[in-house]
């Protein structure tokens, strides 16, 4: 049922990038919805071993019409219909139980504050004024700067509002039923991951990390692009599709605050990896020098560190790589050396920055054929290739050779071409 879950996600998504292709709407508008919870219901009872024949028959019927339900609401409802006044939000943590929540659309501050039922912001807890803030920054210049390279023309915004049902110890599940998340149709913001002063930046943040993946429609790996527990750490050695999806907006959120850039950038210095046959059992604190090159190019630290210096080291290198990325965007099955091949052919003026950027990212770790692989060979990248495994004092030295004979040259009035003038 998970995977069909994510088939029918999938489906969604293509049919809404086939239908709009690569159209770019530059006034890509939000539809924001306030929800609250009202309660919490359980749905499903256990089968007991008394149990007659007949409430067994009627227990196991009632769990597999909920199942039906809970994907509908969760796949199909959430992105498609979500709609005004009470309604069910299924628990994916805890398929026994559903969140009775009551949803109001909303326009404009006055009324998110009307519908959280605060006069002002003082009246607001830390979890809801970071509601708030993600409702200001929707209007910021950063998500403009996104909104220009969408491809879906509306967008909707759940503000989730868990106040009152916030002690784990009563619902356990709440915290990860409502986490911030994006289906490509649809973002969730939760007052319980922000309940804490000065949270707004973190959720402002976040809104551009969640949109930036409403406009990627690459599909991750089907099994367990996050490992196991199916959830992962920004400095989580994952799948590579998985690593692309979450550095693409990651990066979005370096480019947009100097003081996430640098976080991000310290992050890639150390890293985890979750184990393969054990659910949540990590290996912390990796350093990146200890890594594989494998690992490193799994590492959604470092594919984001890539990004951020291929913007920061070239003229103009925003525009670079979101026009690279909206040029791949028809890969459904896009990693990181999709993007960076397309960014050098598009500007081959920058390809030994590139190259470099690469070599210096994955700390010189890849082979030849990894290398290329992620640059594409042709002229340029081979010629770097050629420099890349010699001491940096014996680069200067032929360059100091060449530089020697060329002038050489001149002053014999010997054309330094193809041919040799002393043949003939």
């Amino acid at each position: 049922m998970k995977n069909f879950k994510y088939v029918l996600m999938a489906l969604l998504l293509v049919s809404a990038f086939c239908f709009n292709g690569s159209k770019a709407y530059a006034e890509q508008k939000f539809v924001f919805y306030y929800q609250s919870i009202e309660s919490v219901e359980k749905i499903n009872e256990p089968i007991e071993k008394d149990d007659s024949l007949w409430t067994k028959f009627k227990k196991t019927v009632k769990k597999g019409v909920n199942t039906v339900k809970r994907t509908w609401e969760n796949v199909v409802t959430r992105n498609l219909a979500l709609g005004e006044g009470d309604k069910k939000w299924y628990s994916q943590e805890d398929h026994n139980i559903v969140y009775n929540v009551k949803r109001t659309k909303v326009t404009t501050e006055e009324e998110l504050l009307k519908a959280m039922g605060a006069k002002s912001e003082d009246d607001l807890t830390d979890g809801q004024k970071a509601l708030l803030a993600v409702f200001r920054q929707s209007k910021s210049e950063a998500i403009a700067a996104e909104a220009k390279i969408g491809y879906i023309p509306k967008v909707n915004i759940v503000l989730s509002d868990t106040t009152g049902f916030d002690d784990e110890s009563k619902y356990p599940h709440v915290s990860k039923d409502f986490w911030p998340c994006s289906t490509g149709l649809t973002i969730n913001m939760s007052s319980n991951r922000y309940n804490y002063s000065g949270s707004e930046k973190d959720a402002a943040s976040t809104l551009v990390h969640e949109f930036a993946h409403c406009l990627d429609a690459t599909i991750k790996e089907i099994k367990n692009p996050y490992g196991l527990d199916g959830s992962h750490y920004g400095c989580e050695i994952t799948g590579k599709r998985a690593a692309f999806v979450e550095a693409w907006a990651e990066y979005n959120e370096m480019i947009a605050s100097e003081d996430k850039a640098k976080e991000i950038l310290e992050r890639s210095k150390l890293l985890c990896e979750e184990s393969k046959t054990v659910a949540g059992s990590y290996t912390w604190d990796i350093k990146e020098e200890d890594c594989t090159a494998d690992q490193l190019m799994r590492s959604e630290a470092h594919l984001a560190k890539l990004l951020y210096r291929m913007t920061t080291e070239t003229e103009n290198g925003k525009e670079k790589v979101y026009k690279a990325f909206t040029s791949t965007r028809w890969n459904l099955l896009r990693t990181m050396p999709t993007l960076v091949k397309k960014f050098i052919k598009q500007n081959p003026e920058d390809t030994e920055t590139i190259c470099r950027i690469v070599d210096e990212v994955f700390l010189g770790k890849l082979t030849d054929e990894e290398f290329l692989d992620y640059v594409g060979k042709n002229k340029e990248t081979m010629a770097y290739l050629e420099k890349r495994g010699k001491a940096p004092e014996d680069v200067a030295m032929e360059n100091t050779n060449t530089e020697n004979i060329s002038a050489s040259d001149e002053n014999l009035g010997i054309e330094n071409s193809s041919g040799n003038p002393f043949t003939d």
